[in-house]
């Protein structure tokens, strides 16, 4: 008999096992081909998928008795489990996993899995094994009487899954390609905890067909959206509006009264309600819902009864668009679908799908691929991007076919749109728009193909081009999010809820209008009447602000006695306005980079260093991310979150390719003619900033180098310094020498997926993005500390010019004690680390709060090998000292790059001219400020360094040591 063991595994030559993959129907399974794949549809739906080798694909589904084998394994990131097994016959099978997921993150556990050694599909390489999340308290109520989410927890409860699709293009469970004998299966967690039950190797479990019945009688099962019991992700949340439409409503309070759209959004997400039915029959099934995330097009919705699909036509029920709430009964062709319930307790499971989408997924991400390789071979036979417009290139002799190739694409397009026509709700659906783009610009583009290297713009390389229309079809095909306020099971003779009129509409508005006068909840400005409360501001959105006062509430004001009253900030210019008119608020939170030195110039901010115990709290931030907020001496602001550049790299590709990951910039350059060579690149965060290249983009390799903005004072600049200069060279040369884009109209983040620009550097938008919204990449990607240059003592800088946001107390502050505590309070390691992980928990993983308290971030709820590199980048992370005309420089130093990057000009020449405009600028503010008069420093502005606090913080603990 087999046995089941445990042991770790080497993962490098995954990639290297190639298999024949093949869409098939669960009950008519043909021989297929070696090297081929075969498009099933029945009903409009791709079924399963078969993972065989060649002398497999002629395998029936198994039949017989399911066969189940223990694991009982707990496992750990890192930890791999091996089950060996026996299948009685050739055949094909699914495989079923039961699991229980530790509590400890809400990200799904991600596990590869191996058959004999070997990966069938790179999509094993990341198996989602999804935790079960309900809710201790549905509702919570904000201090105002408005209802707000309250925190998910994961269930301690034992779920099964099959093992199919991560990203939820593929309905049902994979198909296995097994022969009769004995086997093994590995499983390895990549990332998060788990403990793996049992697994069990079955056939397919055929699905009805649908039958039609006639809802007789007059029963009325209500359910409403935001009352759901469970959900396999933790940012599917209730939310609510100001809607008489929705139910429950108030003109006076919010009320959670839909689920939202901004987390029921992803393929794969589903939700599950309980409910009871009083007598048993058939039931048509429908729904209060707002669908506007696809124009003119459906949301697919699995129907799931008890866990199970009752009949082939509840897989994929299209959803269609709406701008605003309707009512309406899910079909089955054109009469409605009848649901079959017993008396007694069920649930119903709501499963968003893109299978029927899987296809025109497919087919862009071909197109894509070809277009690049084209665009790749015109630029080889031009010579270059840049190209003469009076030359002839003769390209239809280099490629001949490359009017076939145009037109072919274009038709293509053109299937694609006809293929999703019987879904489109108008004649032209706006949600396709980009593929009728595409088609009408490729067959331009063919009418004239010798002109291709000079229109190359069109095809690939501009904001324009067919790839970005295509790239940006990709993204828009994407959003799944649907809301829903009403759901109910009812009967032919039921008396539905009646819905409002516009008369009731009209008057909900006319008495929301008033009660807006009396009721401005969170409105900055607006204080609360009665004992004097701390006035805090917050520049972010309403989640952020509900969720923090909720805290301050139950937290900060019973431990203090100091209440709170939280703001949402309109704008920070209304900072300055306030505090013109003397209606400044007592703290700012979230300050955007740069305003605090604008505020704290003109004595708008209290200088915190006056507290005696500014050190201590200090020290739990890197001393570099003060130097912003350092201005004559004080400092003025505490860092709040960091928007950290790290070094983004596709491991799927650069392993294939045996390229290693950069540590330095030279090592950089070394690698650029391997992905060069093969139409790939690397990424500098410049090529995604437009016109004005931010400090983040031009100033990291000048620091690297020794170089500086400033000097020991603020004056002329040292940027005409042989390091400064040094560093300027390095970074104009990697795209005036070394080809690297200079500009890329389509985002670094759709080309990463495409695999053309498989490595660079960028920010935390771009983790983000691939954590939300690129699904089908999750375990090709990881993250490492930006490539650095080496000093002449052997070490690695690796300084990069980060951008944050900030808290701050005003200077006319009354109740500066107060405010100072609440600074405290927020800043800490506790509270940071309890509000980032509140965020993720109650609103999902797009809230991400990536603190800049050190110790609180070993807290966040990210994988942890990415929380520890974008900690070990934390500590080489600064910015511009934020002193007079800093701005100036930002601005001059982007255009010189520009000069050399774009039109030739030397780097020394151009660096020249940006220097004079810099200093005149610079010296006109010294004098504004009363620093410089008459051609002559009045007095100096030292220029803020990383060692200043360093140094205080270093001095103040040593006198805690000699007091004690």
């Amino acid at each position: 008999m087999c046995t089941s063991t445990k042991y770790l595994f080497n993962r490098r030559n995954w990639y290297k096992m190639v298999f024949i993959m093949a869409f098939v129907p669960l009950f008519l399974l043909p021989s297929v081909a070696a090297g081929n794949e075969l498009n099933v549809d029945i009903n409009g739906k791709i079924v399963s998928k078969i993972l065989a080798k060649d002398d497999q694909t002629g395998f029936p589904v198994y039949t017989g008795e399911p066969l189940q084998y223990t694991l009982n394994s707990h496992l750990d990131a890192g930890d791999t489990a091996v089950l060996k097994f026996d299948v009685p016959q050739d055949g094909l099978y699914e495989i079923w996993l039961s699991y229980l997921n530790d509590a400890k993150s809400y990200l799904p556990v991600s596990v590869t899995v191996l058959l004999d050694g070997q990966m069938p599909s790179s999509e094993l390489r990341n198996i989602k094994l999804r935790s079960l999340w309900k809710d201790e308290e549905k509702i919570v109520k904000d201090r105002y009487g408005n209802e707000i989410p309250g925190i998910p927890y994961a269930a301690e409860e034992w779920q099964e899954t099959g093992l199919t699709d991560p990203v939820g293009r593929i309905g049902v469970p994979y198909l296995f390609a097994l022969n009769a004998g004995c086997h093994e299966i590995t499983f390895c967690v990549n990332d998060g905890s788990t403990t793996l039950g049992q697994c069990t190797f079955r056939g397919t479990e055929e699905v009805n067909a649908y039958e039609h019945h006639d809802a007789q009688g007059d029963q009325l099962i209500l359910l409403e959206g935001e009352d759901f019991e469970s959900r396999n992700d933790v940012g599917i949340h209730a939310a609510g509006d100001f809607n008489a439409q929705l139910t429950p409503y108030d003109s006076s309070y919010r009320m959670l009264n839909h689920l939202s759209s901004s987390g029921f959004d992803t393929a794969g997400y589903q939700v599950t309600y309980r409910f009871t039915a009083d007598q048993t029959g058939w039931y048509w099934l429908g729904a209060n819902y707002r669908q506007n995330s696809r124009v003119d097009f459906p949301v697919f919705v699995d129907v799931l009864i008890d866990g199970k699909l009752p009949s082939d036509c509840a897989a994929g029920i299209p959803f269609a668009y709406t701008d605003d709430f309707v009512r309406s009964t899910v079909q089955a062709g054109e009469e409605n679908q009848a649901f079959y319930l017993t008396a007694g307790e069920h649930t119903l499971t709501l499963r968003i799908s893109d299978v029927p989408l899987a296809g025109v997924y497919r087919e862009l991400d071909a197109m894509l691929d070809e277009i690049n390789d084209l665009s790749l071979e015109v630029i080889r036979l031009s010579g270059g991007i840049t190209t003469d417009m009076y030359r002839d290139y003769d390209l239809l002799s280099y490629i001949p076919d490359l009017v076939e190739m145009l037109e072919g694409w274009a038709d293509r397009c053109d299937d694609m749109y006809e293929e999703m026509r019987p879904y489109f709700s108008n004649e032209n659906c706006g949600l396709f728009q980009e593929l009728l783009l595409s088609a009408a610009q490729l067959r331009r583009l063919a009418e004239e193909p010798e002109d291709l290297p000079r229109r190359l713009s069109e095809l690939s390389t501009g904001s324009n081009s067919v790839m970005n229309y295509l790239s940006q079809q990709m993204q828009k095909v994407m959003a799944s999010g649907i809301s829903i306020d009403q759901i109910y099971f009812y009967q032919r003779d039921a008396v539905l809820p009646a819905s409002t009129g516009f008369l009731a509409s009209a008057w909900a508005g006319i008495e929301r209008f008033f009660v807006s006068f009396t009721r401005q909840d969170y409105a900055a400005g607006m204080e609360s009447g009665g004992e004097k409360r701390l006035q805090v501001w917050m520049a972010r959105s309403r989640q952020y602000v509900e969720l923090l006062q909720n805290m301050i509430d139950t937290e900060f004001t019973p431990r203090t006695g100091i209440a709170v009253d939280l703001s949402i900030m309109p704008g920070e210019s209304k900072v300055v306005l306030a505090n013109a008119a003397d209606k400044a608020p007592d703290v700012v939170l979230s300050l955007a980079p740069g305003t605090p030195a604008n505020l704290d110039i003109r004595g708008a901010l209290k200088d915190m260093t006056q507290y005696e115990d500014f050190c201590e709290v200090a020290d739990d931030f890197p001393s570099s991310l003060f130097v912003p907020y350092i201005y004559d001496g004080g400092v003025y602001a505490l860092p709040e979150t960091i928007y950290f550049c790290v070094l983004y790299y596709r491991e799927d590709i650069l392993e294939e390719l045996n390229i290693p990951i950069p540590n330095t910039m030279e090592e950089v350059r070394q690698i650029l003619p391997e992905l060069q060579r093969r139409g790939m690149n690397f990424y500098h965060p410049s090529a995604g900033m437009g016109g004005l290249k931010y400090f983040s983009a031009t100033l990291p390799l000048i620091m690297q180098n020794g170089g500086a903005v400033y000097g020991e004072t603020v004056g002329a600049t040292t940027l005409s310094s042989e390091e400064a200069l040094k560093g300027f060279r390095e970074l104009t040369n990697l795209f005036t020498k070394y080809n690297m884009p200079v500009d890329v109209s389509s985002g670094f983040f759709q080309q990463f997926r495409q695999g053309i620009l498989p490595i660079g550097i960028s920010d935390i938008w771009m983790y983000n993005q691939l954590v939300n919204a690129a699904p089908e990449l999750d375990g090709l990607w990881n993250i490492a500390v930006i490539p650095g240059t080496v000093d002449e003592n052997g070490d690695v800088l690796r300084w990069s010019a980060g951008n944050l946001t900030a808290m701050s107390i005003l200077e006319s502050t009354d109740m500066p004690d107060e405010s100072w505590e609440f600074i405290k309070w927020f800043a800490s390691e506790e509270v940071q680390a309890e509000y980032a992980n509140r965020l993720a928990y109650t609103y999902g993983s797009d809230f991400l709060w990536a603190t800049a308290n050190e110790e609180a971030f070993k807290q966040m709820p990210i994988k942890a090998e990415h929380r520890d590199v974008i900690l070990e980048q934390m500590q080489w992370m600064t910015d511009v000292p934020g002193v007079v005309g800093s701005y100036m420089a930002e601005r001059e130093l982007s255009n010189a790059f520009l000069q050399v990057v774009t039109k030739g000009v030397d780097a020394r020449r151009a660096l020249d001219s940006a220097i004079k405009r810099i200093d005149r600028e610079t010296f006109r503010k010294l004098e504004e400020f009363g620093y410089y008069k008459d051609g002559e420093m009045i007095r100096e502005l030292v220029t803020p360094t990383v060692d200043y606090v360093e140094k205080m913080i270093e001095e103040y603990n040593n006198r805690k040591k000699g007091d004690s």
